[in-house]
């Protein structure tokens, strides 16, 4: 079983680095059909997963609960791409896709913190994680490398919160269980979500970089990276 979780783990990064080949070739169409065919096999790594786990049962429940919305949100910002030019239908994209990736933090941040108490408590001292993406926005911002509008910046600082909490919960883990491979796995999935959100950051709001595009690899690359390792977590010791 746990051959298969690894099976559709690859399909997803691989499913995931093509759609960046075929957002790169300005091919939107093809790379809404790769980006949900890859979160379709993460989610389904996460199910196999879940049966196979070794860590804790509501802790896996919840890291799994947090999958769909997060494909929920791949999909509503795929939306966004084949609207560009429509400026109500892009910002009600980009809307929907940011809270349901907020809903997906959540749950990760859950996650992490039911397999912490597993281990130990919340040590706060990884508590200054969970402002490094706002803080992260605010010095691009204030050195003119970004440029957001008011109606989308609540949404940036916010979610930012929750995807530094979600690093901030990953590394406090590890620290209670420091032998343990599935918290390292983990923090390393955290961190790439951090970097995956703040390249496509760039990718929405950089204005001094002339091509753009550059930004799809590291951005599906470290985010289908990031989920699949987030399911890994579930069957690793």
């Amino acid at each position: 079983m746990e051959a298969s979780v690894y099976v559709f783990a690859v399909l997803s990064f691989l499913s995931g680095t093509g759609t960046a080949a075929f957002y790169q070739a300005d091919k939107k169409k093809a790379a809404t059909v790769a980006k949900m065919l890859a979160a379709l096999f993460f989610c389904i790594a996460g199910v196999i997963a879940f049966c196979a786990k070794v860590q804790d049962t509501d802790a896996c429940a919840v890291l799994l609960a947090g999958l769909f919305p997060a494909a929920a949100g791949d999909w509503f910002l795929a939306k966004k791409e084949l609207v560009a030019g429509d400026e109500k239908r892009d910002y009600l994209n980009f809307a929907l896709g940011v809270i349901s990736f907020a809903v997906a933090q959540t749950l990760f941040i859950a996650a992490f913190m039911l397999a912490t108490a597993s281990g130990g408590n919340y040590s706060f001292e990884f508590l200054p994680l969970a402002f490094l993406p706002p803080v992260f926005a605010q010095i691009s911002m204030a050195t003119k490398q970004v440029k957001i509008e008011k109606k989308r910046l609540p949404f940036v600082l916010i979610y930012g919160l929750f995807l530094g909490m979600t690093l901030s919960a990953a590394a406090s883990r590890l620290y209670n269980n420091p032998e343990s491979v599935s918290a390292i796995i983990g923090v390393v999935g955290a961190a790439a979500f951090v970097l995956s959100d703040m390249s496509l950051a760039c990718y929405y709001f950089a204005c001094k970089i002339k091509d753009r595009r550059f930004f799809n690899f590291p951005v599906m690359i470290l985010y289908f990276g990031a989920q699949v390792l987030y399911v890994i977590t579930m069957i690793t010791p």
